[in-house]
């Protein structure tokens, strides 16, 4: 019956869905460690990461599911995929990244996160990657199974992960300079970088966030148009190396400024 509704392209109901998925809710596809360390984490419900992932999982399925045609769930399914691989972009962009507050803002209206102290929350954050990279690879693997997915798709959903991980580097990178400036004391160098990153870099995130929703949405709706995605790409990067020099000479300038007023205090 499964080989049947892929050749017709036939929804699946949850419960078929779930039998696809079944080997892997049963035992989750995780390295030795790793599935030990998740089978160990235990929160205050009594309930392990890997109980915890099954749940979820099983949500997504009936959100996949609940579609009404086997082209929706194919599209719904990718969905999930790209938010689930965003939560392993963020984790593995927060690697070097001291603090939180470098990468704070993507998370603190999350319900998942504001139940727990900021100074946790790198380890609730290795909580999500964990459950993030188990769902991708196990939707993934249902997506060949019944929605054709070829590996054109799954280059796609990496030249997704690697330009969202772009723009977060860049996004962290310079918060987290802010921050060091601020433990360091220097407020007033903290602040007109704070400033040059609203002024200058922020807008151009924001635009690269637009992109990267196009892409989203090509890759869940139908296919990426790669040459019309690549001059919008090159053109970013244009933007950007115009916008690093003039970021650069701002922030020489303060510098400058601010080493002028040292040197006129000590006189």
């Amino acid at each position: 019956m499964t080989i049947l509704k892929r050749l017709l392209k036939r929804p699946f109901s949850l419960a078929d869905l779930l039998g696809l998925a079944a080997h892997n809710i049963a035992k989750p596809p995780l390295p030795p460690k790793m599935y030990e360390a998740a089978a160990g984490m235990v929160g205050k419900r009594a309930v392990s990461l890997l109980d915890y992932w099954r749940e979820g999982f099983s949500v997504q399925l009936g959100e996949v599911a609940a579609q009404p045609t086997w082209r929706l769930q194919r599209s719904k399914l990718l969905k999930l995929v790209l938010a689930e691989n965003g939560w392993c972009d963020v984790f593995a962009c927060t690697n070097g990244i001291e603090t939180p507050d470098a990468w704070a803002h993507l998370v603190a209206d999350l319900d998942y996160f504001k139940a727990f102290p900021k100074d946790t929350w790198k380890s609730v954050l290795l909580q999500r990657y964990v459950a993030a990279l188990l769902s991708a690879a196990c939707l993934i693997e249902v997506g060949h199974k019944v929605y054709a997915l070829t590996k054109l798709k799954e280059i796609e959903l990496k030249l997704h992960s690697e330009y969202y991980r772009e723009i977060l580097k860049l996004d962290f990178s310079i918060n987290q300079m802010v921050v060091t400036l601020i433990d360091e004391k220097q407020d007033d160098q903290a602040l007109r970088l704070a400033d040059a990153k609203d002024e200058v870099i922020n807008p151009l995130i924001a635009d690269q966030y637009k992109l990267l929703a196009l892409i989203a949405e090509q890759i869940a709706n139908s296919e990426i148009d790669l040459s019309s995605v690549k001059s919008k790409m090159d053109a970013f990067d244009a933007r950007k190396r115009e916008l690093a020099e003039a970021f650069l000479q701002a922030s020489d300038a303060a510098n400058g400024e601010l080493a002028d007023e040292h040197g006129n205090g000590g006189r």
